[in-house]
């Protein structure tokens, strides 16, 4: 490492250094020799951290205009060639907002028409510039693809403010206005018909377009989400953390622009490792990790904002649960309210209801949508100072973290972290304007694996390229790759139209169960030939048993689902309208009977998991997918066949109107919104616009069948409607 940066560096961390002049001259020689510039811009951040026992902090300004970090720029003392900056910079959004230089580079790139695929470190500002395009106006219909749920939920909250100017269509049911901005996941692309003249996409987390896995179904969902909006418009701007390149000729086949802004940071980054001793499975080793993360968060105490990085939702419920029997959390009354609310909603014995009395929370992807939001807000308010999360929420949603620990060093299981998501975990520390220095704490190695080059499958058609996704290329496809797929040309089973049409399934399932279903036609004809939303108890285990044989719904949701006759018995429960703390009530009355060590925490994640990852997310285009192949295979063979969709439409949203499961996509958990939808008297629950503008319409009202948190809680959603 160079040793003017260590030398400067650990001058700016000692707190009686003084020498400012010394200093500032050191800093300037440096920058003169244009050599280590990335070195200087690091010590100009560190240096922001200090700049109030400056006599003479006008030099530092000076450095961070060279350097092109305009905003952070003291205004006050402006000289000319400042002014003049400030307003070749400013935002378009907010003229007090300033572009640092690189982001001013991105943005009017892609105002004079260029496509822009963007590497950056994550505290680079690539989400302001997002903002910019929408409030420079010159776009109609914009559609922004992001990863992850939690990530709709930030940028909506982050652009309701351009409501005026656009409708923001976040739900597949809603309807679009004259000008929209659309944020959706790829999979929602894929579901939506309503898109017409779209002016400009943007795809955050472009990396997400290179698989991961041999079998990685959201990536190909991603890519065809990537041709569809391509197809409609080929102006774009992707966005994701650093990487080393792109495959070899998508520059030129996208006509594009890649931008490798690798080294341009707008926060310095101290990096602490901690190389574990103890090997093994994790119950050993992390009796080290947890000796090791008490003492930095004794610490680091209640004052800084720290999140935890855990490779799956049950190990962060356990770690938390872990923290709050040590007694190094001291509890407070900032979030009574919501402990209380969680109490009577799920259950009294939930580990997280002491953890937010305590100010530690956790949060993945199976929370309840509204309540996960909410978190996420209670932490960047500080009312929650500890947050032990996995990727879905560390890797693309902003907080105000100074602290990033890496406590598992594992994406998943056993797959080690790589030096790409190694990096966009650790960018999630420090944040422009709140803390120029961020911490991160490595429990174990950094990873050595070379940053990778980033694949578009569907435009290279490579080896990384999935049979179900060269199926959806049709004609498309070069003659390399036509072998790969010639078996579901030839094959006589099922329509190629109907694999396409439900491409995120393996096509291998839908032909194996095609082929075990015209075995047995006549067997079966009668127990199938159902429609209507309510199949009797021997259709529904009959389908229990076809989705578990036949489709491997003991993979989804975590394995929370063991057989078909579990299976059975949930989906009678969702049928029936059970309410969360009941299902909870049963699961660990049930389970805790036969495992004394299972934990009421155990049932709620079992709950949370199949409610998410297998009714709501997977059951429903299975159901629909099962619905299309009877038809066609009783119809070939002379059947009645049955319908499954409106089924498969009603079990998606609980049997409880569509709008109440929309609702808590904006905030408002279900239990609060289906008292709402039922005492409001609402005329078409099923229409989410509907709903949402009766509920502006009664704003200002106060819902007396609603508890006063609960009433905070709606006022703050309609905010973002």
């Amino acid at each position: 490492m160079n040793e003017w940066y260590k030398e400067s560096k650990a001058r700016l961390a000692d707190p009686d250094f003084s020498l400012w002049e010394d200093f500032f001259v050191s800093l300037i020689n440096e920058y003169n020799t244009h050599s280590n510039e990335s070195f200087v811009q690091d010590i100009a951040i560190r240096a922001l951290e200090r700049k109030s026992e400056m006599p003479n902090g006008f030099i530092l300004d000076h450095i961070l205009g060279e350097l092109g970090l305009y905003p952070y720029i003291d205004r006050e003392i402006n000289t000319t060639k400042d002014k003049l900056r400030d307003l070749i910079f400013a935002t378009p959004q907010d003229e007090s907002k300033k572009f640092h230089i690189r982001q001013a580079e991105v943005f009017h790139r892609i105002i004079g028409g260029e496509n822009v695929i963007l590497s950056a470190p994550t505290s680079f500002g690539k989400s302001l510039i997002i903002e910019a395009l929408i409030a420079s106006g010159r776009f109609n219909n914009i559609v922004i693809v992001v990863p992850t749920i939690a990530l709709i939920d930030e940028l909506k909250k982050k652009l309701v403010k351009y409501k005026g100017d656009y409708k923001i269509v976040t739900l597949v049911s809603q309807k679009s206005g004259i000008r929209n901005i659309f944020i959706f996941t790829q999979e929602r692309v894929l579901e939506y018909d309503g898109f017409e003249n779209i002016d400009f996409f943007i795809i955050d987390e472009f990396y997400k377009l290179a698989p991961s896995t041999s079998n990685d179904e959201r990536c190909d969902r991603l890519n065809l989400a990537f041709k569809q909006l391509y197809s409609k418009c080929n102006r774009f701007y992707m966005l994701g953390p650093k990487v080393n390149g792109l495959f070899s000729g998508i520059e030129e086949q996208l006509r594009c622009t890649f931008l490798k802004f690798d080294s341009y940071k707008t926060v310095a980054t101290n990096e602490f490792y901690y190389k574990l001793k103890v090997a093994g499975i994790d119950a050993l080793i992390d009796v080290e990790r947890d000796r090791v993360l008490t003492s930095i968060l004794e610490k680091i105490g209640r004052t800084e904002q720290t999140v935890i990085y855990c490779k799956s939702p049950k190990r962060a419920s356990s770690l938390m649960s872990r923290l709050l029997r040590n007694n190094i959390l001291v509890s407070n009354n900032s979030n009574n309210e919501f402990a209380a609310w969680l109490a009577e909603n799920f259950h009294k014995d939930w580990s997280l209801i002491d953890g937010v009395k305590h100010g530690i929370a956790y949060h993945h992807a199976q929370l309840p949508r509204a309540v996960g939001s909410l978190i996420v807000d209670l932490f960047n308010e500080a009312k929650i100072n500890i947050l032990i999360c996995t990727s879905t929420l560390i890797e693309g949603v902003n907080t105000n973290a100074k602290n990033i620990i890496i406590y598992d060093d594992c994406i998943t299981r056993r797959t080690k972290l790589d030096m790409f998501t190694f990096n966009n975990i650790s960018g999630r520390s420090g944040r422009m304007f709140e803390h120029f220095v961020g911490n991160v704490y490595i429990f174990g190695e950094k990873p050595k694996v070379e940053l990778p080059l980033i694949d578009i499958p569907v435009i290279t058609q490579s080896e990384n390229a999935s049979e179900s996704l060269l199926l959806n290329l049709g004609d498309e496809v070069n003659d390399q790759n036509k072998n790969r797929i010639k078996k579901y040309h030839d094959q006589k089973i099922l329509p190629l139209s109907l694999l396409i049409k439900h491409q995120g399934i393996d096509p291998n399932k839908l032909l194996n169960f095609a082929e075990a279903l015209m075995g047995k036609c006549g067997a079966w004809n009668k127990i199938m030939c159902w429609d209507g939303i309510y199949p009797n108890s021997s259709q529904l285990r009959h389908l229990s048993i076809i989705l578990f044989e036949h489709f491997n719904i003991s993979a989804m949701g975590g394995g929370v689902v063991r057989s078909s006759k579990q299976l059975h018995k949930r989906l009678i429960d969702v049928i029936n309208k059970v309410d969360d703390k009941t299902l909870i009530l049963n699961d660990f009355g049930y389970w805790n009977g036969v495992d004394k060590n299972y934990s009421v925490d155990d049932a709620i994640q079992a709950v949370f998991s199949f409610k998410k990852n297998i009714v709501n997310y997977n059951l429903p285009k299975i159901i629909y997918a099962i619905s299309d192949i009877q038809e066609i295979i009783f119809t070939r063979f002379n059947y009645v066949c049955g319908d499954y969709k409106l089924f498969a439409a009603t079990l998606e949203n609980f049997y409880l109107p569509a709008a109440i499961s929309s609702l808590e996509e904006f905030g408002v958990p279900s239990q609060i919104s289906r008292k709402i939808v039922n005492n409001l008297k609402i005329n078409d629950s099923d229409d989410i616009d509907y709903v949402i503008d009766t509920l502006l319409y009664n704003k200002n009202d106060s819902y007396s069948y609603l508890t006063e948190f609960e009433n905070k809680l709606v006022r703050k959603s309609l905010s973002y409607m």
